[in-house]
C-alpha cells in the first residue's frame, strides 16, 4: 500500500515511506520550512496488522491537525482524503492512498476505526468485522484479534466528525460508562466498542462472514492436463537415464582427463618455480646494470668535466705561448740589432786599424827614408 500527501493545487505530491515517514523542519524525510513546525514534528506510519497508515504526533509544541481536530502526542488512523496540517495555520496537506489500493478496499469495504482517548498504559482489543461476497455453496467465518498495547504518554484519539464523513454516514456519541456502538443500529461491516469492568480496558468486537465463490471445473480439461503432465514426467524420466548413461561413459574418460590435469600440474608447477628462478636472476641482473648505469654515468659526469678542463688549460697554454713566441720575437730582434750595431762598429774598428797600419808603413818608409839620408 503506497501513501501520498497532496499539495492543496495538487501540484505537488510527496510519496511516503513503506514503514516510517517523518515529518519536520530539519533533517526528516518530508521537511516543512515554518516556525510552527518543530525539527521533529510527526511521523506517518504503516501498520502491517491493521493494513493502514497511523499518523503520530511527537508532543509537538503546535500541534497536528486533521480535519481542523488538533492532535497532540497521539495518534491517529489516517483514511483516504483526509487533510492534515502540520502546526498552527500550516499548509494543508490532503492524504490519498494509491488507486490499486483503493480499489481492494472497494471490494473487501473494510472501515477504519477511531476509539476515543483511554488512559495511559490501556490495553485494546480490536476484533475486525469484513464483509465479502456471497455464495450458494459455502459460508466461512473468520473472526481476528489484535491486541495493541499503547505506549505511555502517546494515545490513539479519535478522528474527528469531518474526517469520517467519507467512510461513516453517522457516528453517536460514545458514553463512557456502558456499552456503545458507532451507529444506532450495528452494520454488518462496523465497529462495536464495548467497555468491561477492568478500568482502562476497551474491547472492540465484531464478527468477519466471509462468504467464498467455487467455480466448478471440467473433469475431462483436468484430466486432459494429467494426462500432459504424466507424459512430460515419463520424458522428463528417460532424458533423466539417458544422462546418467552419458555420466558413466564419461566416468573412465574423467579418469584420463584427471591424470592429465595432475601432469600439466606438475609441469605448471616446474615452469613457475623456473620462472620464480628467472625472475630472480633477472632481478639480480637489473640491479647489477641499474649499479654499472650509475658508474657509467658518473664516469661520462667525470669525463665531460676533464674535458672541459682541458680546453681550458688548452686555451691558457694557446695564450702563454702566443705571449712567449711575442717576448721571443722582441728578443730576437732586439740581438739582431745590436749584432748589425758590433758588426758596424767592427767594421769602423777595421777601417780605422787599416788606416793606423797604412799611417804606420808610411812612419817606418819616412824613417828609413831619412836613414838612408
Amino acid at each position: 500500500m503506497k501513501g501520498y500527501l497532496y499539495s492543496q493545487d495538487g501540484a505537488y505530491a510527496f510519496p511516503l515511506g513503506p514503514k516510517v515517514t517523518t515529518i519536520g523542519r530539519e533533517n526528516c524525510d518530508i521537511s516543512i520550512t515554518s516556525p510552527h513546525v518543530d525539527n521533529q514534528h510527526a511521523l506517518i506510519e504503516y501498520d502491517d496488522e491493521q493494513r493502514c497508515f497511523v499518523l503520530k504526533d511527537l508532543n509537538s509544541s503546535t500541534g497536528t491537525y486533521v480535519h481542523e481536530c488538533r492532535v497532540q502526542n497521539a495518534a491517529v488512523r489516517l483514511a483516504d482524503g483526509d487533510f492534515l496540517r502540520f502546526g498552527f495555520n500550516g499548509l494543508p496537506l490532503e492524504f490519498h492512498i494509491e488507486q490499486q489500493q483503493q480499489h481492494q478496499q472497494q471490494e473487501t469495504t473494510m472501515p477504519s476505526i477511531y476509539p476515543r482517548q483511554a488512559a495511559s498504559n490501556s490495553l485494546h482489543m480490536i476484533t475486525q468485522t469484513i464483509p465479502s461476497r456471497r455464495s450458494s455453496n459455502s459460508i466461512t467465518n473468520y473472526q481476528q484479534q489484535i491486541d495493541v498495547q499503547q505506549s505511555p504518554g502517546l494515545s490513539l484519539r479519535t478522528r474527528a466528525l469531518s474526517a469520517g464523513t467519507k467512510k461513516i454516514s453517522a457516528i453517536t456519541p460514545i458514553n463512557q460508562t456502558s456499552n456503545c456502538v458507532r451507529d444506532s443500529i450495528v452494520r454488518p461491516n462496523a465497529w462495536t466498542v464495548t467497555s468491561t469492568s477492568n478500568s482502562g480496558r476497551t474491547i472492540i468486537n465484531g464478527s468477519f462472514s466471509g462468504e467464498l465463490d467455487l467455480q466448478n471445473q471440467d473433469n475431462s480439461e483436468i484430466t486432459n492436463r494429467v494426462s500432459q503432465l504424466e507424459k512430460e514426467v515419463k520424458g522428463r524420466d528417460t532424458e533423466i537415464r539417458d544422462l546418467t548413461e552419458r555420466l558413466r561413459s564419461l566416468e573412465p574418460l574423467s579418469s584420463t582427463f584427471k591424470s592429465e590435469v595432475q601432469t600439466l600440474r606438475t609441469e605448471l608447477d616446474k615452469v613457475k618455480r623456473e620462472k620464480q628462478s628467472a625472475s630472480g636472476l633477472i632481478s639480480s641482473l637489473q640491479r647489477d646494470l641499474h649499479s654499472k648505469e650509475s658508474n657509467l654515468a658518473k664516469l661520462t659526469r667525470e669525463i665531460d668535466g676533464l674535458k672541459i678542463d682541458g680546453r681550458d688549460k688548452d686555451l691558457r697554454l694557446q695564450s702563454l705561448q702566443s705571449k712567449k713566441i711575442k717576448s721571443a720575437e722582441q728578443q730576437i730582434s732586439e740581438l739582431n740589432e745590436n749584432i748589425n750595431r758590433l758588426k758596424s762598429q767592427l767594421l769602423d774598428a777595421e777601417k780605422q786599424l787599416l788606416r793606423v797600419n797604412q799611417n804606420e808603413q808610411k812612419l817606418k818608409q819616412e824613417c828609413e827614408h831619412t836613414r838612408g839620408q
